[in-house]
């Protein structure tokens, strides 16, 4: 399977499937100036960072959202598997997530459990991720990832994720456990419901696909010209009935020249974070075969 990626420039477009004709014509818009990266300290390392989220702007609508609600009616038609997962005894938190999103865009859903988390999805461009409170056999409790509909997974496979609390749902992120892994459980248990909070997350790729569950099996492109860079703007939602957490990831994708091509000081930050990445990080990112060409590239933006 990780040999299929079908060479395109369009986001909206799956991983291994030939775009439409129209999306030559694509622009991709600027990734908001919000959610870009930063250079933090003096050396690497994983952090939370999260922020307040004004719930009024909770998951707000550009220039994007139709193309990417356009791609995940798609997939939910035609290949639902891929991108719905549902655990037992998940429908209550699935049903809950779905009436805050209903809610908060205006309309009334129809459905239930797992379907109105699907109807759900289709009112806006963000994946929505539900996790769960479940206690082990020991009486502690764990937060599981028990309902989802994730059409924009970044190289990882929801139906390996089902089931799993944030350590092991993380696994494959180098550095996640030392740096972060205890902090995130901490947090979840102090989230409350009347303050929602939003972080975001970067990756340089050389795909820009959107729905791109699979890893290639090599380089896909020649030169860093030709790479994307990706972000997600994440958001964090308590669940006053089920007590679960809603997790929604927006993702966003634009060719690496012309981010950089915004201003000095984005391009500074990259080549800054690009060589502060160890190099297992580098591997988990997509970056590391890549990383040398860029730094001696990404000079002429900065």
């Amino acid at each position: 399977m990780a040999g299929i990626h079908v060479l395109h420039r369009h986001p909206f477009t799956p991983f291994d499937e030939t775009p439409v004709t129209e999306a030559a014509s694509f622009l991709a818009m600027p990734i908001p100036e919000q959610i870009l990266p930063q250079v933090i300290g003096e050396n690497f390392r994983h952090r939370l960072g999260t922020f307040p989220v004004d719930v009024a702007n909770w998951l707000p609508r550009d220039a994007e959202s139709e193309l990417t609600i356009q791609l995940k009616r798609k997939l939910l038609e035609s290949r639902r598997a891929e991108v719905v997962g549902l655990q037992p005894g998940g429908d209550d938190v699935a049903q809950e997530a779905a009436q805050l999103v209903s809610q908060w865009a205006g309309v009334e859903l129809s459905g239930a459990g797992i379907d109105a988390l699907v109807e759900a999805s289709l009112l806006v461009a963000d994946d929505l991720a539900v996790l769960q409170p479940v206690k082990s056999q020991d009486g502690a409790e764990q937060m599981l990832l028990n309902a989802a509909v994730v059409c924009c997974p970044s190289r990882w496979t929801l139906s390996e994720k089902m089931g799993q609390d944030m350590l092991a749902i993380h696994a494959p992120v180098a550095k996640y456990a030392e740096h972060v892994g205890g902090a995130v459980d901490t947090y979840f248990q102090r989230l409350t419901v009347d303050k929602p909070v939003w972080r975001s997350n970067w990756i340089i790729q050389d795909h820009p696909a959107l729905f791109q569950p699979q890893i290639p099996s090599g380089q896909l492109v020649k030169t860093p010209a030709e790479l994307w860079i990706r972000m997600e703007r994440q958001t964090l939602r308590r669940l006053p009935a089920t007590n679960g957490i809603l997790f929604t990831i927006r993702g966003y994708q634009q060719p690496l020249p012309e981010y950089l091509s915004r201003s000095k000081q984005i391009a500074q930050n990259i080549r800054t974070m690009l060589e502060r990445l160890p190099d297992d990080v580098a591997q988990y990112k997509s970056v590391l075969k890549y990383r040398p060409d860029i730094l001696n590239w990404i000079n002429q933006f900065c």
